[in-house]
């Protein structure tokens, strides 16, 4: 029996997502690992709190009990990584940005390979820069020229997950859509509602606040937790069309689009790129080019475009970590 490859994942306890990177990988044969970035509570030690009492009331400096709050996290951080027995054949970093430098190149004495993904915009979060030469390889979902070790991969969809195919809605398709506030997208959204109203469809939208908007689009259910990810693949299932509305600090396609491959969902977006993929059909990914709606209710009257199978399995997650550590 072949031992299984040892893999490390480093990443922000995000939703319900390590969980289902782990069990992705387990299903394709490795034996995986996982770190992320939630670690024990911070407790003053000794004589410390007194001393912060003192540096922040008398010297008015806040830093004294941050740097402490630093110093817990790189030390839980470690030690959880001490726990770990022996050399790991990978190690992957989702959004290095959110791990202290120092820790990254400890990890690198734990492996003959790092990799780096940044599933977020570079420019969206730049400090992630000062990353890129960790690592062996640096994947993002964004094309970035004249960096080297930086290469391009799309998002994924998890492949271990049962493929569930409903019959597209000709009469009246569900339309979802969930994602964060932001102001220039609530106004692309309130366009969009304008332009679908009048067409025998179910919105289904959904817009996570920090702060409550000042005004509120009738139409739109607006939430203050996040969905986690196994209940948003629940409402993608139950959907027929998946909207996109891109992030202007995004350079690449959501994993939205990946989704809408493994389920046999229709998009419609905003983002012009995804007419440079394989995977593109006019039938079942509708492109608003500025501002551009025209011929949108014969698009959504269309049954969905079956692809073949080959182009579908490409995307999944047993491929894409292929790339990822062969690259």
């Amino acid at each position: 029996m072949m031992n299984k490859e040892k893999i490390l994942l480093v990443m922000p306890d995000y939703s319900d997502f390590p969980q289902l990177f782990l069990d992705n990988l387990k299903n394709i044969g490795f034996e995986p690992f996982l770190l992320t970035d939630k670690v024990s509570k911070f407790r003053y030690k000794g004589l410390e709190s007194i001393k912060n009492f003192f540096v922040k009331n008398i010297f008015r400096n806040k830093e004294y009990k941050q740097n402490l709050i630093k110093r817990h996290f790189l030390e839980e951080l470690e030690r959880n990584l001490s726990a770990i027995e022996g050399q790991l054949d990978y190690i992957l970093v989702i959004r290095p940005d959110n791990f202290p430098v120092s820790f990254i190149k400890k990890l690198k004495t734990k492996t003959p390979k790092l990799i780096a993904y940044q599933w977020d915009g570079i420019e969206k979060f730049p400090e992630v820069k000062k990353y890129f030469d960790l690592f062996d390889t640096f994947f993002c979902f964004e094309k970035l020229e004249n960096q080297e070790n930086i290469k391009p991969v799309t998002n994924f969809y998890f492949d271990h997950l049962p493929p569930y195919y409903k019959e597209y809605n000709t009469e009246n398709p569900r339309l979802y859509f969930v994602g964060l506030y932001w102001k220039s997208r609530e106004e692309k959204i309130d366009t969009f509602i304008d332009k679908v109203s009048d067409f025998n469809v179910d919105l289904s939208i959904f817009i996570q606040y920090f702060k409550e908007p000042e005004k509120k689009n009738p139409k739109i259910t607006y939430i203050k937790d996040r969905i986690t990810f196994e209940d948003n693949l629940e409402k993608v299932k139950n959907s027929d069309i998946l909207l996109d509305f891109v992030d202007p600090l995004h350079n690449g396609l959501s994993i939205r689009f990946f989704e809408g491959l493994y389920y046999r969902k229709k998009v419609i977006t905003d983002n012009i790129m995804v007419k440079n993929y394989d995977f593109y059909h006019p039938d079942n990914i509708f492109v608003v080019e500025n501002g551009n709606y025209k011929n949108i209710d014969a698009f959504i009257k269309k049954p969905y475009h079956d692809l073949p199978k080959e182009i579908v399995k490409k995307y999944g997650f047993s491929s894409w970590i292929q790339k990822i550590i062969k690259g």
